[in-house]
C-alpha cells in the first residue's frame, strides 16, 4: 500500500505524508510560520498551530 500523502504546504508543489512534514520540520525547511492544509480542511493552519508543533525545536520548553 502507498504512502498516504494528504497535506498540502502553502508554497511548495505537491503532496506530503505525515512523514515527510515532521521530515521537513526537523531538517529546518518547515518552520512554525509555513502553512499546512488538506481535503478536509477549509483553512490553511500554521505548523506552530498545528499536531506538527511538537516537532519545532524550542528548548526552552523542553522537559527531560
Amino acid at each position: 500500500m502507498g504512502k498516504n500523502k494528504i497535506w498540502k504546504i502553502k508554497s511548495y508543489e505537491g503532496s506530503f505524508t505525515d512523514e515527510e512534514i515532521v521530515d521537513l520540520i526537523k531538517s529546518g525547511q518547515l518552520k512554525g510560520e509555513d502553512a499546512l492544509s488538506s481535503r478536509d480542511m477549509k483553512k490553511w493552519v500554521k505548523v506552530k498551530d498545528s499536531i506538527y508543533q511538537f516537532y519545532l525545536e524550542d528548548k526552552e520548553n523542553e522537559t527531560l
